[in-house]
């Protein structure tokens, strides 16, 4: 049964991508853990005997919730590549594409291993029927205080017209601890940026898209200043009224995607640039009785457990 369901998905999406294009979403799950401690990293508040009374069920609960975004994300079509952010390991992602409604759709992925202190990565889901990575590495940055690393991955488009797409899975430190936290973000950028001028040195038309959780603003000067060769899509789909992380009752857009010129030019053949947004899914969201108007449906609410999705919403990449 399930390789007729994969079957009719293959067909279908090899047709899409001739028609309509790829589809990559973004989204910082918030703190998807398993329920074991990992020797040598902070993750023992996600435990069962930890202050969050972190339980299979509640793990299983957060993993469904995690699946019932990616598939409401597209209404036609399975959505092509998936980028995590806050994800703990790879038992994490087994139970995620084998053990949830992501099970029929035969996702595949790749991820980092840091050596952040709570042991969180980012990963990167595939559909094997409209993409094929031919390489990825993790990127990590000399960094004085333990981070994530960034993911980086290079693959084709399925379709008679195969595209190559480089992808970076970013998961920037937080502005904690100040200058030392400044000092560190400029880090991970600049080998971000050493990895993209050497890619683009190579191809001179490299299509390449960054896309995560910078944790700040997309006209901050460390974003603007250091990727002046990418649009940064977020700057569109911004808005002073709603973004895609809310705090203290302010809304944020941290969750961003840039894109290399060779995606915005009209002359370019095969892929470009189509839209960009942030997923306001109705079930991501809930009433904000302390702020007014809405706010992400999350997990936790300090450490009460109120059974939802994550404090950020997800944003998604159309090509055509």
């Amino acid at each position: 049964m399930r390789e007729g369901i994969l079957l009719i998905i293959l067909i279908l999406s090899i047709g899409h991508v001739e028609a309509q294009g790829v589809s990559i979403m973004s989204y910082n799950s918030e703190n998807a853990f398993d329920t074991l401690h990992d020797e040598g990293f902070q993750d023992e508040e996600y435990t069962p005997e930890g202050s969050r009374h972190w339980s299979r069920y509640r793990m299983m609960q957060k993993l469904k919730n995690i699946s019932k975004v990616i598939v409401a994300a597209d209404t036609q079509r399975p959505v092509d590549i998936v980028c995590l952010e806050e994800v703990e390991n790879d038992s994490v992602l087994t139970y995620l594409t084998r053990r949830t409604a992501l099970a029929t759709l035969g996702y595949k992925y790749l991820m980092t291993h840091s050596v952040d202190h709570r042991g969180i990565d980012v990963a990167l889901l595939y559909s094997p029927f409209t993409f094929h990575p031919i390489s990825h590495n993790s990127i990590r940055a000399n960094t004085t205080t333990s981070t994530r690393d960034v993911l980086h991955v290079c693959g084709t488009t399925g379709g008679s017209r195969q595209d190559t797409l480089d992808i970076y899975v970013v998961h920037l430190p937080s502005k904690l601890n100040g200058k030392e936290s400044e000092r560190n973000r400029q880090k991970v950028v600049d080998a971000i940026t050493a990895s993209t001028d050497s890619i683009q040195k190579e191809r001179k038309d490299a299509k390449i898209i960054i896309l995560g959780d910078f944790n700040d603003s997309p006209d901050s000067p460390l974003l603007s200043l250091n990727f002046k060769e990418f649009t940064n899509l977020a700057l569109a789909y911004q808005d002073k009224h709603s973004g895609s992380y809310k705090y203290q009752g302010g809304w944020e857009t941290i969750d961003q995607i840039l894109i290399s010129k060779a995606l915005t030019q009209l002359e370019t053949e095969g892929l470009r640039y189509h839209d960009a947004k942030i997923l306001k899914l109705p079930f991501l969201l809930e009433s904000d009785t302390q702020y007014g108007g809405e706010k992400p449906n999350r997990t936790f609410v300090g450490y009460r457990y109120n059974g939802g999705f994550s404090d950020h919403l997800p944003v998604i990449l159309y090509l055509k």
